[in-house]
This record gives C-alpha cells, sequence and structure tokens, in this order.
C-alpha cells in the first residue's frame, strides 16, 4: 500500500513535512517508532496517526509522525 510519511508539528499535531512515500504492506500502529538514517543523520519519530484512504486508485496510507529528542 502506498504510505506516505508526515512530520507532525508537536503542538497542533498538524502536518508539516513529507519525509517520505513507501509502497510497504507492514501494518503502523499508534506507538511504533520509526528510525529514518539517511545523509548522516538519525532521526527517531513515534507514530501519532494511521489513516487509510479507499479511492478509485486504490487504498492509500497517511502516517502522522513526531519527532523524538535524540
Amino acid at each position: 500500500m502506498l504510505t506516505e510519511f508526515w512530520e507532525a508539528d508537536a503542538f497542533t499535531e498538524r502536518r508539516e513535512a513529507l519525509l517520505d512515500t513507501l509502497e510497504t504492506d507492514y501494518p503502523w500502529s499508534k506507538g511504533d517508532v520509526l528510525r529514518f538514517r539517511r545523509g548522516g543523520r538519525d532521526d527517531r519519530f513515534r507514530v501519532l496517526r494511521v489513516q487509510v484512504e479507499i479511492g478509485d486508485e486504490g487504498l492509500r496510507r497517511e502516517v502522522l509522525l513526531l519527532k523524538l529528542d535524540a
């Protein structure tokens, strides 16, 4: 399923920046921790919300993430 990972604002929990888009069937759940290790960076995020959309193009999922301190 096409999955978009969005970084959330820490105070409003609104989408701020698209981190990545992947084709994955992993069942993301609230509380899961993701680690993005790219370009010399090592950022960790916690899943706040998962939303699945069903449309004419098929399934699409949006995962909202909160950045964790190092």
